[in-house]
């Protein structure tokens, strides 16, 4: 995955409702395709974008900011983190923060899937 510019218009209301995911280069291959899984077991849609380098947190709140359900996850390569974060929390506290580890993608498909329980305002899942 390689970066390819700022994100399209934030907010607009032609944008289908959907979770954002932003992603920068160098992700490692299944990051994000778990953390989709996540969000389509629970049946909620996601948008993925590929982003310039930045923090996870901070991508992870600009795609919240955007995103019209206001839950958005950010996917740092650089930093090896994923961060699920909401719109009405402090730039500083995102739900959650995990760094991207070995083969065992479990806790990335729990980060999307509770993205989705986020937006319908179901219990989270506790993260392994």
């Amino acid at each position: 995955m390689e970066c390819s510019g700022p994100p399209a218009r934030l907010g607009s209301e032609e944008e289908k409702p959907a979770v954002w995911i932003f992603a920068c280069a160098p992700v490692p291959t299944g990051v994000v395709s778990a953390i989709l899984w996540g969000l389509e077991e629970e049946g909620i849609p996601a948008e993925v974008r590929e982003v310039p380098p930045s923090r996870a947190k901070t991508l992870a709140k600009q795609a919240a900011v955007g995103s019209r359900l206001d839950v958005g996850i950010g996917v740092s390569g650089f930093e090896k983190k994923v961060v699920l974060h909401h719109r009405d929390l402090p730039d500083s506290a995102p739900l959650f923060d995990l760094a991207i580890e070995g083969p065992g993608y479990e806790s990335l498909r729990q980060v999307g899937a509770n993205a989705a329980r986020l937006v319908k305002g179901d219990p989270l899942a506790y993260l392994d």
